[in-house]
């Protein structure tokens, strides 16, 4: 399969040097944190700054505008979850044929994303998702990450045997998403450990048929 796509990038402002480098990672840093934290009407050159604790200059030093101070924020976070994808797509890849390990493996992955960490990057994606509508450079950005979770999920129901891999992995991806939004946004008591694991395995179920020696 096909590495993900990769957005085109602005050229840098600021110091290329490791501390320029460093202070640029902090602004990405307190900018994707505001994003999941409050939104991304939240995010601007002096709210990042303020967050990171650095002069109110630094941000636009280094950012030209509003939009790219956000494209760069989204890219770092898509960059550092494709990642993570890519590492469970291997641990996925490892327990092939096997139910109760990918429903181990996919269980593990959503109460990872509802941790405090894993909410701020599961906010900013659904922001992303939004500014996607807006403005075509959000939308490269959001087709690498879309890319990641597809693999993953279809790497899931191939090694289940599912019969059609690229529509059962779209249809694990909504039910996850909306897995998701119902654990994080609604008052619903959240799932936690056995309760969404039998959850996530009767998910896999409906997608893929019991194995027969579990019939």
């Amino acid at each position: 399969m096909a590495g993900p796509p990769t957005a085109t990038r602005a050229p840098t402002r600021g110091r290329r040097d490791p501390r320029g480098e460093l202070r640029r990672a902090e602004l990405l840093e307190a900018a994707i944190h505001l994003i999941g934290d409050q939104g991304l009407d939240a995010v601007t050159h002096r709210a990042v700054a303020a967050a990171a604790g650095v002069p109110a200059a630094s941000t636009s030093y280094y950012f030209r505008s509003k939009d790219e101070l956000i494209d760069e924020a989204l890219r770092t976070l898509a960059e550092r979850e494709i990642e993570r994808l890519r590492e469970r797509r291997v641990a996925l890849g490892a327990g092939a044929a096997d139910l109760e390990a990918t429903t181990a493996a996919l269980t593990d992955w959503i109460e990872e994303q509802l941790t405090p960490a894993g909410r701020v990057a599961m906010l900013a994606q659904y922001q992303l998702q939004l500014e996607a509508a807006r403005r075509p450079e959000a939308r490269d950005i959001l087709a690498a990450w879309k890319e990641g979770t597809d693999d993953l999920a279809e790497t899931a129901m191939r090694a289940l045997g599912a019969t059609d891999v690229e529509t059962s992995g779209i249809l694990l991806v909504c039910a996850i998403d909306g897995l998701r939004l119902r654990l994080m946004a609604s008052g619903h008591a959240p799932l936690r450990g056995t309760e969404l694991r039998a959850v996530v395995h009767a998910l896999l179920v409906g997608l893929v048929g019991e194995p027969a020696a579990k019939r």
